[in-house]
C-alpha cells in the first residue's frame, strides 16, 4: 500500500466523525482481505511501517503544521500520523499548546469519574497516617482495595489489558495501580 502524504499546515486538520470511523474500518477490511489474498505470496523485503517520532502523543505539535484553528483544539481530529491513519482506530486531540493527546476509538466504558478515585485515595491516606487506627480501620482498608481492584478492572475490560496499542498496561500510571493491588 502506498504511502500516505498529508498536507501541511492548517488544512490538514480534520474533525474526527462516525464517517472517519468508519473510513478507518474499511481501509483495515481492505488491508485484510489483501493481506488474505497475497498470504502465499513472497512479500521479501517489504518495509514494516513506524509511527512519526515527531507526532508521538505528548509531544509537541511540529512547526510544519502551522498554526493550529482556535475552532479545532480541545476537538477529537483524524490523526496525522500516517502509521495511525492507515489501519488503526485512533484519533488525536490538540490542546492550546499544541500538544499530541492521543486516543483510540474503539467502544469504552468508565464508571468512576478522575474525582472520585482522587477522593478515594486521600480518604484512604487519612486513614492511613492515623497513630492508632481503629479495630474497624482493617475493614476499611479491604474496602479502599476493592474500590481499586474494581476501577483497575473497568479500565482494563474498556481499554484492554496490555496486547494493543493504548491499553491499561502501557500507561505507566497504571503500572503503580497494578502493582499496588497485586501487593494488597
Amino acid at each position: 500500500m502506498a504511502g500516505c502524504v498529508f498536507p501541511m499546515g492548517p488544512e490538514s486538520f480534520q474533525r474526527f466523525t462516525p464517517d472517519s470511523l468508519a473510513a478507518i474500518e474499511q481501509r483495515i477490511a481492505q488491508e485484510e482481505a489483501r493481506r488474505h489474498k497475497h498470504y502465499q505470496e513472497d512479500l521479501g523485503d517489504v518495509e514494516i511501517p513506524r509511527p512519526r517520532p515527531d507526532l508521538e502523543a505528548g509531544k509537541q505539535l511540529p512547526r510544519i503544521f502551522a498554526d493550529i484553528p482556535s475552532h479545532l483544539v480541545g476537538v477529537p481530529l483524524e490523526d496525522i500520523d500516517p502509521y495511525y491513519f492507515r489501519d488503526h482506530r485512533t484519533f488525536i486531540v490538540l490542546n492550546k499548546g499544541k500538544a499530541i493527546f492521543r486516543f483510540s476509538a474503539t467502544s469504552a466504558l468508565y464508571v468512576f469519574s478522575p474525582l472520585f478515585i482522587m477522593c478515594t485515595i486521600l480518604t484512604n491516606c487519612c486513614f492511613m497516617a492515623m497513630s492508632e487506627p481503629a479495630y474497624w480501620a482493617k475493614y476499611l482498608e479491604y474496602t479502599f482495595t476493592g474500590i481499586y481492584t474494581f476501577e483497575s478492572l473497568i479500565k482494563i475490560l474498556a481499554r484492554g489489558f496490555c496486547v494493543g496499542p493504548f491499553t491499561f498496561l502501557r500507561d505507566p500510571w497504571n503500572w503503580l495501580d497494578f502493582s499496588v493491588i497485586v501487593m494488597a
